[in-house]
């Protein structure tokens, strides 16, 4: 198996369990503030992680996470969860889930310029589409979202940063650690909520369950994702991320009877296309090897 292929099957993995996740995590806000579902969902995560980690063998020094990299990756992680959750409280599941498609079209435009990966024609205009079906979907002229547009479109800039980071980590430094890293910081960033929002309460029983499955689901996708955006070509695998859009929508249509206006439907068309036409561009590159980064010398980058 190529290492584009290792990468494509991590991302659509991560990709799904992301999706499900966030389905718990709403359905979770009918209960608890957005810092509370975040901080607990982060500690359930981080134990699962850790515990991975024990269990693995892949414990490295926590110096470690001190490098400018990680910081940034752990900073960006525990931002556009922030963000992500906030706007999965108020808007639809499918809205919220197909903007941050578009990651992996900013995620190829930052590559050629952080990363020097060449990036053609055809792919910045594919970008661009996708950008105009962010525009269509969030609708600000119409303010058919208000501030929650904004949140969303925060998300997508911090987990644009968070992949792009994820992708300078040293390679030598375990995906499973960096995740648990990163579910920790998670956690934490639910506290910088609080003093935002009404008084945390006792989750209850039903509450605790769709937590946990949203930690499951956490764990499975931070893992995952890391793998993926470290394995293979960054243009080849990011697109594959697409593939669950089907999915938030026939979640938020059965579970909340949300559907999207016919202009969001629009935008929702265009990032797909967009994404489509970047895997149409690079599927001959899925039959040879991927072209590998050598791993930096110091084990603290």
């Amino acid at each position: 198996m190529t290492e584009n292929a290792r990468g494509i099957i991590a991302i659509l993995a991560a990709s799904t369990a992301f999706v499900v996740g966030d389905a718990m995590v709403k359905l979770t806000t009918a209960e608890l503030p957005s810092g509370e579902i975040i901080c607990l969902r982060g500690l359930i995560a981080t134990a699962m992680l850790a515990i991975g980690v024990h269990v693995t063998g892949t414990m490295r020094p926590l110096s470690i996470l001190m490098a400018p990299m990680m910081l940034v990756r752990l900073a960006s992680a525990g931002a556009a969860t922030v963000f992500i959750v906030i706007s999965v409280r108020h808007l639809p599941l499918a809205i919220v889930n197909t903007v941050l498609q578009v990651t992996p079209l900013a995620v190829t435009a930052g590559a050629s310029i952080v990363f020097r990966e060449r990036v053609s024609f055809q792919r910045w205009a594919a970008a661009l589409t996708g950008f105009t079906g962010v525009v269509l979907i969030v609708q600000p002229a119409a303010g058919t979202f208000g501030a929650a547009a904004g949140f969303v479109l925060l998300a997508l800039l911090f987990t644009t940063i968070r992949d792009l980071s994820t992708r300078g980590l040293d390679r030598t430094i375990p995906s499973i650690f960096v995740a648990a890293a990163s579910a920790a910081v998670i956690a934490l960033s639910g506290l910088a909520v609080a003093p935002f929002e009404d008084p945390w309460i006792w989750p209850s029983n039903r509450a605790w369950s769709l937590l946990t499955a949203a930690a499951a689901c956490l764990f499975v996708a931070t893992t995952t994702m890391v793998v993926a955006l470290r394995t293979g070509e960054v243009s080849v695998v990011a697109p594959f991320r697409y593939a669950p859009v089907p999915l938030s929508i026939l979640l938020g249509w059965w579970l909340w009877g949300d559907l999207p206006n016919t202009v969001a439907f629009l935008g929702i068309g265009l990032v797909l296309i967009a994404g489509l036409y970047m895997l149409h561009r690079e599927r001959q590159s899925l039959t040879r090897p991927a072209v590998t980064r050598p791993a930096e010398r110091s084990p603290a980058e």
